[in-house]
């Protein structure tokens, strides 16, 4: 049996791109790149169960981080994102190659302010705000 890479990431990000209104394009990864952003981290969160036919239950932790000019708009994105993930089912999100199960997400840190940025030195150059949130969404791989 061949090992099937875990699309999970990108059918979140899939799925939160589809039903969330964004400022910004969702990319993995912590960017910071000039301008706007929104950008997420997954990794592994906690133990997995494991069944007796082999399959096994886990967590995944999801950070979200939205950078922009107006604190007030990375609250309420963050906050929507949190939202939408809630209510997600597992007919909501589906894997493309079969590598997981959706069961549920929670939020699990609301949206809170990280810095205040600026894309580069100069003395009129525009400053950002940085907020994160996390979730959590439960699979079954």
């Amino acid at each position: 049996m061949s090992q099937v890479d875990l699309d999970l990431d990108v059918r979140v990000a899939n799925y939160i791109s589809a039903n969330v209104k964004l400022f910004d394009t969702l990319t993995l990864g912590n960017d910071y790149a000039p301008g706007m952003s929104l950008s997420y981290t997954l990794q592994p969160a906690g133990p997995a169960t494991r069944y007796y036919d082999g399959r096994r239950r886990r967590s995944f932790a999801f950070a979200i981080t939205a950078k922009h000019p107006h604190g007030i708009v990375c609250i309420n994105t963050l906050s929507a994102i949190m939202d939408i993930m809630e209510n997600a089912t597992p007919i909501s999100i589906k894997s493309e190659n079969g590598s997981f199960k959706f069961i549920s997400a929670k939020m699990t840190t609301s949206p809170e302010f990280l810095a205040t940025v600026q894309d580069d030195d100069g003395q009129d150059a525009q400053k950002y705000g940085v907020y994160q949130g996390a979730f959590s969404v439960q699979v079954i791989i």
